[in-house]
């Protein structure tokens, strides 16, 4: 397929496949980040922004790979489609049957579906089908490959394995309903940089981020998902997470005014605090840890430059630790972070703090190894995760810097909460 299956850039820590940065996360931070943006849904229209977000950005990206490529054949642009969303590992769809008019998709698997049966309960009958960013894929695929506006086609979720139903299964049809679209941002607003000084370190960053990144992480043959780390990975669209991310914070405000800012504030950071406490939790525990990185750490503060390092082959810019106090503070500074490279082309500033997934991920580090101690091998479970949170050693964390209000880089701090 090409150049469409991403290219890692070392002097951004970015994948780029066709103009789109391509990020790692896992199927906590998806399922957990849709649930919280669900619930807005009795004030604003959510599920449109989950579907159209998606759309947009898919249409935009593969209809710039077949130009570029000179690609012609419906069969051809079909079959593309379908294998980079089982690369990416979203899940596995047959495409090569249907038309111009649309039709029936049967997918053996699809990821947000599988994520939230391992992490919630089932859907209840009466709530919309759960598959959102599919749904949005497939639109944008089919728009891109039978050469529409965006917006002709529209896919609706019409089976859920969430609600008991053996396959997630979708109909495309012609839409005749005028849609608003947003572009993508594309690559955003970003920032070469030259990799920072890590010799001091017992930790050998450059040596595990090279593995990382030649580490092939893509979806299986059998079911189009990503078993790694000990959760279920997305190579996933970084402006995915933007756009419905900050089209959602918009919203709020518009609605809300500034109880709206803090309210999506405090929704996105806790997605990325629970994103930080299952990901880089399951990492710590797997196979790959042991192999690659434990061999290395001497002292709980190994742990952190470890995780950091590992941060750095995911795609979402450059993480290097400024400070860091056993037990009481740690500091990361952030170069070309994905969160701000989308604000920045969406919106060219901001009033406020931005980069939501970071901050709460700069906290879940610290909860996670001196808080829960992760070095002991415990459970991941929800029981653990409230622990944690009531714990008196809990630390939250805050942006002193942000690049979408004019600062040079991103800065997060993490601090005990009762400090």
């Amino acid at each position: 397929m090409n150049n469409l299956n991403g290219t890692f850039l070392p002097n951004r820590n970015a994948y780029i496949a066709e103009q789109e940065p391509m990020i790692l996360h896992c199927h906590h931070y998806n399922t957990f980040l849709q649930a919280s943006l669900e619930d807005t849904k009795s004030y604003l229209p959510i599920y449109p922004i989950l579907i159209d977000s998606a759309r947009d950005i898919v249409y935009l990206q593969l209809k710039n790979h077949f130009i570029i490529n000179q690609i012609k054949t419906i069969n051809e642009k079909l079959q593309i489609a379908s294998d980079f969303f089982s690369f990416c590992g979203f899940g596995k769809a047959d495409l090569s049957k249907l038309t111009p008019d649309g039709g029936n998709i049967v997918c053996i698997a699809e990821h947000y579906s599988t994520g939230w049966l391992d992490k919630f309960v089932p859907r209840k009958l009466d709530e919309p089908n759960v598959s959102f960013f599919a749904s949005g894929y497939f639109s944008g695929a089919f728009e891109a490959i039978f050469d529409k506006n965006q917006g002709q086609y529209k896919t609706t979720q019409t089976k859920c394995i969430t609600k008991g139903d053996e396959f997630p299964c979708f109909e495309i049809t012609l839409n005749h309903d005028i849609l608003n679209h947003f572009d993508s941002p594309q690559e955003g607003v970003f920032n070469m940089f030259e990799p920072y000084d890590c010799s001091k370190d017992a930790i050998n960053a450059d040596a595990i981020k090279l593995a990382l990144v030649q580490m092939p992480i893509m979806g299986n043959h059998k079911n189009g998902l990503i078993e790694a780390f000990g959760v279920f990975l997305t190579r996933m669209y970084a402006n995915y997470y933007c756009l419905i991310s900050y089209r959602t914070l918009q919203k709020l405000k518009e609605k809300m005014g500034e109880d709206g800012v803090a309210l999506g504030s405090k929704l996105l950071t806790e997605a990325g605090h629970v994103c930080a406490f299952n990901t880089f939790g399951g990492i710590m525990k797997s196979t790959e840890w042991s192999g690659l990185i434990k061999p290395m750490i001497k002292s709980k503060e190994d742990w952190v430059y470890g995780i950091v390092a590992v941060v750095n082959a995911f795609g979402w810019g450059q993480w290097e630790v400024l400070e860091l106090i056993p037990n009481t503070k740690l500091v990361i500074k952030i170069t070309s972070g994905y969160e701000a490279n989308s604000y920045l082309k969406m919106y060219e500033k901001s009033e406020y703090p931005i980069s939501f997934l970071a901050t709460g991920g700069v906290a879940g580090i610290m909860n996670l190894i001196y808080n829960g101690d992760i070095s002991q091998n415990p459970e991941l479970n929800e029981t653990y995760y409230q622990e944690i949170q009531r714990s008196k050693h809990c630390f939250e964390s805050k942006q002193t810097y942000c690049r979408a209000k004019g600062d040079e880089f991103d800065i997060i701090e993490a601090i005990l909460k009762n400090q």
